[in-house]
């Protein structure tokens, strides 16, 4: 019969993280000292959004075995996961220094260290644009990428400010009762007679898989007709029967209840990979009046796939 810890390993893979982490206990009964078993539970914990013991059973890896970067590794990721990006990025570089060839050596914590230190420099930049702010935040995600590139800067920007201000003047109007819709900014490239048709109303697109799939299409071979430098969507939360993703486990307590209206936007940067590619959640309010925007992660909770070529 497999140990309590390879049955764990199971089933954390098979996303049963309840399960895996009730077996992962059972080991640490059997083996109270293994650093690794608690490393393993912490990551089942922090599946689970259970934050705080997540963190204590990787402070308890950290200390059985200081010398291992795991430990410090899942720290981290409780630190990310409650939104302690700085912390989370001083313990994930500790751990870097534990690892024989540095950083590079190890791609897990090498990316986590990479998207990070974007993030950041993202949020540092929204702060000069009022960093809480829809427009902030959209303006900043967008000028990051620009580099040195003024010209750039200032389309990216004019485009996240037009854009933020537009979803701001939808809320107020009609709160989350608006048709989806995609915004293109068309590139030095595009096609003439395409110049004047940058916006996409999107009104079935996310009511099934097959819809959804066939939208992308066509939005594919719009971005390419424009040489869109970028794209922007706009999604009510009402209108999407696909996918739900607020029903994915990890869905961040700062959007509200799995109940709370709102409104995703998501944007897509040309040529900037990962960096350029962010999202976030807008709570909307009984009155019309819209919260804070939410970060979300593209990759976990991405309404559209990549879009520019």
């Amino acid at each position: 019969m497999a140990s309590f810890k390879d049955q764990g390993n199971e089933e954390f893979k098979k996303e049963n993280y309840l399960k895996a982490a009730a077996l992962y206990t059972q080991a640490i009964k059997e083996d109270p000292k293994n650093a690794v078993l608690y490393s393993n539970r912490s990551a089942a914990l922090l599946k689970l959004n259970k934050v705080t013991k997540a963190m204590e059973d990787a402070e308890m890896c950290i200390s059985l075995k200081p010398e291992w970067e795991k430990g410090y590794f899942r720290k981290g990721a409780v630190l990310e996961a409650t939104d302690k990006m700085h912390e989370a990025l001083d313990v994930y570089q500790a751990a870097a220094k534990l690892v024989a060839g540095g950083e590079a050596a190890h791609k897990e914590l090498s990316n986590k260290i990479r998207s990070l230190c974007k993030l950041l420099k993202i949020k540092v930049s929204a702060a000069a644009h009022k960093e809480d702010t829809l427009d902030g935040m959209l303006v900043a995600a967008a000028t990051a990428v620009a580099g040195g590139d003024s010209e750039r800067a200032g389309k990216l920007g004019a485009f996240g400010r037009e854009l933020a201000a537009m979803v701001l003047d939808n809320v107020a109007q009609s709160g989350t009762d608006f048709p989806p819709s995609l915004h293109f900014l068309p590139g030095p490239g595009a096609e003439a007679h395409e110049e004047r048709d940058t916006n996409v109303l999107a009104a079935k697109a996310f009511d099934a898989p097959e819809t959804l799939n066939e939208f992308v299409v066509g939005m594919r071979e719009k971005g390419a007709r424009l040489a869109a430098a970028a794209v922007l969507a706009v999604v009510p939360k009402a209108a999407v029967a696909f996918p739900q993703l607020w029903l994915r486990k990890g869905w961040p307590t700062a959007c509200g209840s799995k109940q709370q209206p709102g409104v995703f936007v998501q944007m897509e940067l040309r040529g900037a990979g990962a960096a350029g590619r962010h999202m976030w959640f807008v709570p909307v309010r009984a009155d019309k009046s819209a919260e804070s925007p939410v970060p979300l992660s593209v990759a976990e909770f991405g309404l559209l796939p990549q879009i520019l070529e």
